[in-house]
């Protein structure tokens, strides 16, 4: 057995091996840490020189807290680089098979090497990266600018990004210890990074959103799941990704502090991939040396592990453009067999061999038909699925035009649409089961004729909760004549109603603003009650604020056109009040934009209260034009815009903002 002593001696021979590696990790830490200190340091010393101020110990310390510690990202990313370049040095005479004779020649186990080699590998950055942290801290105690927590936080970042260099060394040992030359170490590594990646973005980004059509919102579902599913794609993207979760522990002085959550996790996945790497050092034969693969019989696994995706994106490529079922076929035989010949070539190396394992091909090209199809044709069904009625308990139903949000509970694993609906929720089943039954016929027939569109629809989303506890969420396209008729229904209902349009429950001390522009064409009746006279080509501007547009001189005809008794020469840099609203002409489309001044705001919102309350949804959803309600958030601390529809059904509003236009013009 080797001794203590012997092993301490063959780590230190290591080292000297590897004295280039020594080198080029300390010029890298020299320019990233002591000399990006020393930089900003004297760039604040000389700005606070120039305000003719003396240099202030606590700026001094922000400098260099911003310089090194938790937040320095390009750091993490030496470490990360360093971890491949290190693997890639250290073990890189696996591939020769000389270099490997020699080295399992020497009387050491394999498993003893390996790790006399790798501890070697993390002392060397480790000493490299520390002493560069040391100098940076040193630099800073020059411009007098030290404290504890700084020396803290630098020691636990030196920890964090220690054990990032390991998890990146581990896994690309993985990827060493898998192949038998360089080339497929490079393919291995840029495979090992990006496959899951690329197909997740192909099965999410693609097929559920192209396919799934009635998936609520498979965007969200993507961006805000996607550190979480990225992360664990491989070790590399797992420490890029690292404290978006709940890896992030609390704010400190230089930047977030890791948790214990998150060390543990980083300190397993190192762990396991370097035992990993472990046994396939250990079970790999010398003579697979030169070869692509060290193991065989994992050739034909990992053809078609990249085959089947790259038909896939083949064929979405031509479904974008030609959404032929023989065009998507040839892609799907094309590009997967060209891949097989690919990989083939790039196995033995010999062109004459591309064809030795035609099974794998008609494997690859098999599964990406049938899962491409698949999912073309919802042969699982997912877009036509129906619950049947007496196995609902509740269900719900939203326009996707909905404009305005609700007062929701946030919940886990939920995007905005499913906490709108779960809102909405009621039990009337029988009235809400029939628009979802439509939904589905529809989807059928859209199954049968992709190009025929159907007339007088909407995409509504639809939410069943069965009896037994299942939440199931989907988006139809129906008829709007059924969609209109149940709505009218459940208005009728006015706490339903009430739970429809949250503004029905406002307080009119939450209204902090109400705006609105109205074209003459859309609503003639704020006009006709106005009794105002719109120059062509221009329109009627009235509001309690001033408007952003481009310095203009207000002359006294388009004043007078306007209305107005007054007829003097004023400029755009007059601006509105908000005790005295003005009414002016602007050159623009034919248009009249209102701001409530704030005496009127409440009269403005009762006014808007009863409207809603009284009128039919057909009366409510036809509206052209909107009203533009800012109120405040919670606790005050924002506000909040929300926009809500408005058309001259709406009497009692149209009648106020006329009215207060009219007194306008009186001034």
């Amino acid at each position: 057995m080797t001794s203590a002593i012997s092993f301490t001696k063959l780590i230190r021979t290591e080292r000297k091996q590897l004295m280039w590696l020594t080198v080029l990790q300390a010029v890298a830490f020299a320019l990233s840490v002591p000399l990006f200190v020393l930089m900003n340091m004297a760039v604040a010393l000389e700005d606070q020189k120039t305000a003719w101020v003396d240099a202030d110990a606590k700026v001094m310390l922000e400098v260099l807290s911003a310089s090194m510690g938790l937040d320095r990202y390009p750091d993490v990313l030496l470490a990360l680089i360093f971890g491949v370049i290190a693997a890639l040095g250290a073990f890189c005479y696996v591939h020769s098979r000389e270099k490997l004779d020699f080295y399992h020649s020497l009387p050491l186990r394999r498993n003893r090497f390996f790790l006399v080699r790798s501890m070697a590998v993390v002392e060397t950055y480790a000493g490299t990266y520390a002493l560069a942290l040391v100098c940076g801290l040193l630099i800073g105690g020059l411009y007098h600018a030290f404290s504890v927590t700084v020396l803290i936080e630098t020691a636990v970042t030196f920890v964090r990004n220690l054990l990032f260099f390991c998890c990146s060394y581990a896994g690309t040992l993985v990827a060493v210890m898998l192949t038998g030359k360089l080339l497929t170490t490079l393919c291995a590594l840029a495979v090992f990074f990006g496959y899951l990646p690329l197909l997740l973005i192909v099965v999410i980004g693609y097929f559920v959103d192209s396919f799934l059509t009635t998936c609520v919102n498979t965007e969200w579902l993507w961006m805000s799941n996607q550190f979480q599913t990225l992360k664990f794609t491989s070790p590399w993207a797992f420490c890029m990704t690292w404290g978006n979760g709940r890896e992030a522990g609390a704010v400190g002085v230089t930047g977030r502090w890791p948790s214990i959550t998150g060390i543990c996790q980083l300190v397993a996945i190192t762990a396991l991939l370097f035992c990993l790497a472990l046994v396939l050092y250990r079970y790999r034969k010398s003579e697979t040396a030169g070869s692509a693969l060290a193991f065989v019989r994992l050739e034909g696994i990992i053809k078609i592990l990249i085959a089947v995706p790259v038909a896939l994106v083949g064929a979405i490529l031509i479904h974008s453009m030609i959404p032929s079922v023989l065009w998507e076929l040839a892609a799907i035989l094309v590009s997967g067999t060209l891949v097989c010949f690919l990989m083939e070539f790039i196995y033995r190396w010999d062109i004459h061999q591309i064809l030795m394992h035609k099974w794998h091909i008609a494997v690859s090209v098999g599964m990406a038909l049938v899962i491409f199809f698949g999912f073309r044709y919802d042969v699982l069904g997912y877009n036509t699925f129906l619950p049947a009625q007496d196995e609902v308990a509740s269900m719900a139903v939203r326009s996707l035009f909905t404009a305005w949000s609700y007062p929701v509970q946030e919940k886990a694993n939920r995007n905005d649409e499913q906490l709108a609906l779960d809102y909405l929720e009621n039990a009337n089943v029988d009235l809400l089961y029939p628009l979802a039954e439509n939904g589905v016929e529809n989807q059928r027939s859209k199954q049968k004729n992709p190009e025929d569109y159907l007339d007088d629809t909407v995409w509504v989303d639809v939410k069943y909760t069965l009896k037994n506890g299942n939440e199931i969420y989907r988006s139809y396209e129906v008829a709007y004549d059924i969609y209109s008729q149940c709505m009218e229904e459940l208005l009728k209902d006015t706490e339903y109603r009430r739970r429809m349009y949250p503004i029905l429950t406002w307080d009119a001390d939450e209204i902090v603003g109400i705006s609105g522009n109205f074209p003459q064409g859309d609503i003639p009746e704020l006009y006709s009650y106005a009794d105002i006279q719109v120059v062509p080509g221009e329109a009627t501007v009235w509001g309690a604020q001033s408007i952003s547009e481009p310095e203009t001189e207000w002359i006294p005809d388009q004043l007078a056109a306007a209305g107005l008794e007054e007829a003097e020469t004023m400029t755009q840099e007059d601006s509105f009040s908000a005790e005295e609203p003005a009414a002016r002409t602007v050159g623009a489309d034919l248009s009249l934009h209102i701001e409530v001044p704030v005496k009127d705001l409440a009269a403005m919102l009762e006014a808007y209260q009863k409207d809603l309350s009284m009128l039919s949804f057909s009366e409510i959803d036809e509206a052209n034009c909107v009203l533009h309600f800012q109120n405040r958030g919670q606790a005050g601390s924002s506000w909040n815009s929300e926009q809500y529809p408005i058309s001259g059904d709406f009497k009692n509003t149209i009648r106020l903002l006329a009215k207060l236009v009219e007194e306008q013009n009186q001034k």
